[in-house]
């Protein structure tokens, strides 16, 4: 299904690509099929997030370790709740990297944003449908070295011991900080609305519309 490029961790056969993808999306559609019935419009809703914040990702690759999808999948868990938050990053991951490359470093990618959804949901972001701005920027510069952390574990492939992982952490601290610099700024500017949105539950074309618009992407 995809070519993994063994750029972040040890490289996989296209066959257990295959059976990587298989388990994120089985996982996806399990956190999905909660308890409650999902409508057509939370379908839509969902699928047009993922695709939304996909491109974005792919679009800013250039920024080094800027992560807009930290900050949605935070903001998305906060209003919608873990379940839907953590299948949200899944997706997201599985899309993104459909473009940029995948590899075994997407199930780290997956876990660390899912965890990052679970935090939003956690942590009191939006309370009786008040979004709290200044928690939320503490919890995405958290949510930085909380992904980066569990992403690292994403080269450990029997060749690197204790020291040399720590090593390896303190060397990418500097660009969990640019991450956390980059959520931060992706709280302030479009924090509030992109809340609001998701406690709107807009149309397709208008969730389309705002986010692509608001980041000043031509789609």
């Amino acid at each position: 299904m995809f070519q993994a490029l063994g750029t972040h961790g040890p490289e996989l056969s296209p066959t257990m690509a295959l059976v990587l993808d298989i388990i994120l999306l089985t996982a996806a559609f399990w956190l999905l099929s909660g308890p409650n019935r999902r409508s057509a419009h939370d379908v839509v809703l969902m699928a047009t997030l993922v695709v939304s914040v996909s491109l974005l990702r792919v679009v800013m690759q250039p920024l080094p370790n800027v992560q807009p999808v930290t900050a949605a999948c935070l903001l998305v868990g906060a209003q919608l709740g873990a379940r839907r938050g953590a299948a949200f990053a899944v997706m997201v991951a599985m899309l993104s990297n459909f473009i940029m490359g995948d590899g075994w470093w997407t199930v780290f990618q997956a876990i660390g944003w899912a965890s990052v959804a679970v935090l939003g949901a956690k942590s009191g972001l939006v309370v009786d449908g008040v979004y709290n701005a200044g928690r939320t920027a503490l919890a995405a510069i958290g949510s930085a070295f909380l992904f980066g952390l569990i992403v690292s574990f994403s080269i450990l492939d029997g060749t690197f011991g204790p020291v040399d992982f720590a090593f390896y952490l303190l060397n990418g601290l500097p660009f969990d900080a640019l991450h956390a610099l980059g959520n931060v700024t992706f709280t302030i500017w479009f924090g509030a609305w992109f809340s609001s949105i998701l406690a709107e539950r807009p149309t397709l074309e208008a969730l389309e519309y705002t986010v692509l618009d608001g980041h000043g992407i031509d789609a």
